[in-house]
């Protein structure tokens, strides 16, 4: 967990191959048992509701006090994996086919669902992070979730 969080904050890659390259190249004297890109890729899949922990303690620790804690924000965005036309050879146990109204497209993929508390004049800040199938409505998840 470490390793990923460093080397996104200090190289800022796009991939977890790229987090594994740069790590095995400069940060293999600290990390000696780093091991393979699979077994890299394993591991952080295996941390995932460790991740969740952390954002969800960030986000605690951290809440601002101009918070608008009685006016709440609902809003999704989809997260594509390939157009709507195709079954997307990812993430086939939570990806769905769904649509994107105000994008006008429809896509395969999952959706990212943000719950976020209103700030006067500031991006609001968020309460709590969801992602679901694409075909999940921001309603069905706020009844469910929250």
């Amino acid at each position: 967990m470490m390793i990923y969080l460093f080397v996104i904050e200090e190289e800022q890659p796009f991939t977890v191959k790229q987090i594994h390259r740069f790590a095995n190249e400069y940060l293999r004297s600290w990390f000696a048992k780093l091991g393979s890109y699979s077994a890299f890729s394993n591991r952080l899949n295996r941390l995932s509701e460790a991740f969740k922990e952390l954002v969800t303690d960030l986000i605690t620790d951290y809440s601002s006090d101009d918070c608008l804690y009685n006016q709440n924000l609902l809003d999704s965005m989809p997260t594509v994996a390939c157009s709507g036309k195709h079954s997307g050879n990812v993430a086939k146990e939570i990806g769905d086919h769904g649509c994107c109204s105000t994008k006008s497209m429809f896509y395969y993929g999952v959706k990212l669902h943000l719950l976020v508390f209103r700030r006067d004049n500031k991006i609001p800040f968020p309460e709590e992070i969801q992602i679901t199938t694409a075909s999940v409505n921001d309603l069905t998840v706020f009844i469910q979730v929250w």
